[in-house]
């Protein structure tokens, strides 16, 4: 468990860690896989729920990586990156991206295609955003990338959603609620 002192006005108080993340997870999310190219030429990707819309003009995006995950250096450096917004058909791949290996891409070989600069995208994503790093953020644990979106494509489908803890449709993550 790890916790916060933060200074409000003249007061201190402290925020427990583990309650905050369990607090920001009862708002319910889209779920994506971000992608990019290290710059060894290896493929990264990983699944995330930080995903937003900045601007339309210049269009841009953002999300944010925790500092000290595996693939943070290749993410923090790229000059590209990828959203691959999920569907409910994608439930296999989120929790495949979401966990740490060492090629992520070998067991959804198929599922992909090379983008812009080489990096891979989702070619039956809901929505793709191929991006150029705009600017990047240092806060906190977290570094936030920008993106200027260069190219996008979108379909029509049910999205994964995420809500406290669990993969899913508004319907079953509504219906585990009540049944809770």
């Amino acid at each position: 468990m790890f916790s916060w002192d933060l200074i409000i006005g003249n007061e201190a108080c402290t925020v427990d860690g583990k309650r905050l993340r369990q607090a920001l997870s009862t708002f319910p999310t889209g779920v994506c896989i971000v992608t990019t190219m290290g710059a060894d030429g290896k493929r990264e990707g990983m699944t995330i729920n930080s995903f937003a819309s900045v601007s339309l003009s210049p269009p841009l995006i953002l999300w944010s990586i925790r500092d000290d995950a595996r693939s943070a250096d290749a993410f923090i450096a790229t000059r590209g990156f990828a959203i691959n917004m999920l569907g409910v058909r994608h439930r296999e791949l989120a929790m495949h991206f979401a966990r740490p290996a060492p090629d992520k891409f070998s067991a959804f070989e198929d599922s992909f295609v090379p983008g812009l600069r080489g990096v891979p995208v989702l070619a039956d994503a809901m929505a793709s955003y191929e991006c150029t790093t705009y600017s990047r953020h240092q806060e906190g644990d977290h570094t936030i990338l920008v993106g200027r979106v260069d190219h996008f494509v979108s379909r029509d489908m049910p999205p994964l959603m995420f809500h406290a803890g669990k993969l899913g449709t508004l319907q079953e993550l509504a219906a585990a609620e009540t049944m809770a």
